[in-house]
């Protein structure tokens, strides 16, 4: 006969396990609400904040993925350069659901713009 010693997790734990399914289940609705399915959806928590979940949203090429899902979720779509040397834009929407924070975001070609005319 073995015994095995279960021990319990500690409050930073289930504070983090809490976050994790928090985030997992904003994640999970934004996949179900987007109009356009988005390329890849993170859920975060990380162990130095555990209180802090968030989803990272990304739609490969597709500014309208951002738009749509800011829509949904009444926000507002910010377009920038993604750098001085990369005329592409970034555009990104910062959002929340069930107030775990949401960045929805792509990179889509700027058909040769400056970075002068991109903003």
């Amino acid at each position: 006969m073995s015994t095995d010693r279960i021990e319990q997790s500690s409050p930073a734990d289930e504070m983090q396990r809490r976050g994790h399914m928090a985030a997992l289940s904003v994640a999970e609705r934004i996949v179900s609400i987007s109009p356009i399915v988005p390329t890849n959806v993170r859920a975060y928590c990380a162990h130095f904040a555990p209180g802090e979940p968030s989803v990272d949203v990304y739609f490969h090429r597709c500014a309208e993925g951002v738009e749509e899902l800011a829509k949904a979720l009444d926000g507002k779509v910010t377009t920038r350069p993604n750098s001085e040397s990369d005329m592409r834009l970034f555009v990104v929407a910062e959002l929340s659901l069930a107030g775990v924070p949401i960045q929805a975001w792509s990179l889509v070609d700027n058909q040769g713009a400056s970075a002068e005319e991109a903003l």
